[in-house]
């Protein structure tokens, strides 16, 4: 069975905590990592620790791995069900062993997560009664509905003056939406109706274009990009939000490969798929790990965090920074 869904769409038809309805070899499928990992979420919120799967990434994936849990019988029995996260991660071996039609499943549930069309993914849909359930971006035509959509997901309770002015703020793309909202939850957590004069300023043109700053960064440009940060002075909860969205941009910089299941770039897409190329893993892991202490330091208020970005910045006009 294969079904294809916009998000929206998708969270009406799928209850959450439905992984029940889910039984045999399964494609979860989505446009990149964070609709997939909401898509998961989804459907695994409110599960007990029993019922719930287990994970693993498909870099630790080994051949024998897969003969302990698919191609023998425990000691107790094997009852797991499993996803493989980042399956194309797996050694050859590993990928072609996971094809073959005799593992035994018994009752429980194998799901390949996929956020990017590749050869692998290609092989597993060909195989015998899988399951295909695939999440598409959004249709430009369509803006209005993701709006809805993330009212919804946050509890957000925008009016129609608010709505009409993010549709003419933010680009129409799901993660700058997304980061938006999360935003403008942030800061207001409890409200019955957010308006236009509670967004302004925070996505309004008179603050940091937090855009600009995630180009700064992924240009390495780190003179330019700490001034603009320091822009922000003591803000804490803004402080917060733009950390928690640079760490996705990161995450978008260290593996574009999504990117090509899109018939279509935007000039965000096209920033991100030529900037990827200028970094290694090992700054990605080390920058993913500065903006995290940075995010709970922002949490926290504290009181140090400018003195350490201040601290940066000097470094940064020394041509010193290193992440």
């Amino acid at each position: 069975m294969h079904s294809k869904w916009q998000i929206w769409d998708f969270f009406q038809s799928y209850p959450k905590g439905s992984w029940g309805n889910f039984s045999g070899k399964v494609v979860l499928q989505a446009f990149d990592p964070l609709a997939l990992r909401l898509m998961k979420d989804h459907i695994l919120f409110g599960l007990s620790e029993e019922a719930r799967p287990k994970q693993v990434s498909g870099a630790d994936i080994s051949v024998n791995w897969i003969e302990d849990q698919f191609l023998s019988l425990g000691l107790f029995g094997n009852s797991e069900s499993w996803i493989l996260n980042a399956p194309d991660e797996m050694p050859a071996a590993s990928k072609e062993m996971l094809l073959r039609d005799d593992l035994m499943l018994d009752g429980r549930c194998l799901v390949f997560s996929f956020y990017n069309d590749s050869a692998y993914l290609k092989k597993v849909l060909k195989l015998e009664n899988i399951t295909h359930v695939q999440i598409e971006p959004p249709r430009f035509w369509e803006t209005h509905k993701l709006v809805d959509f993330l009212c919804s997901f946050f509890k957000l309770p925008l009016n129609f003056e608010a709505k009409q002015y993010l549709l003419q703020a933010i680009d129409h793309e799901f993660m700058p939406m997304f980061d938006a909202f999360r935003l403008i939850k942030l800061n207001h957590p409890e409200k019955r109706e957010v308006v236009l004069a509670d967004i302004l300023p925070l996505v309004g043109v008179e603050r940091m274009d937090q855009f600009a700053l995630a180009t700064d960064m992924g240009k390495k440009s780190w003179r330019a990009f700490f001034d603009r940060l320091l822009s922000i002075e003591t803000d804490y909860d803004r402080l917060r939000g733009v950390f928690s969205f640079l760490q996705s941009h990161l995450l978008k910089l260290a593996d574009a490969s999504y990117l090509k299941s899109k018939a279509r770039l935007s000039k965000y897409d096209q920033e991100i798929l030529t900037l990827s190329k200028s970094w290694s893993a090992e700054e990605v892991k080390s920058l993913l790990q500065l903006l995290q202490q940075w995010e709970i330091d922002s949490k926290r208020k504290d009181q140090f965090l400018p003195s350490k970005l201040r601290a940066a910045l000097l470094e940064s006009h020394r041509g010193a920074f290193r992440p």
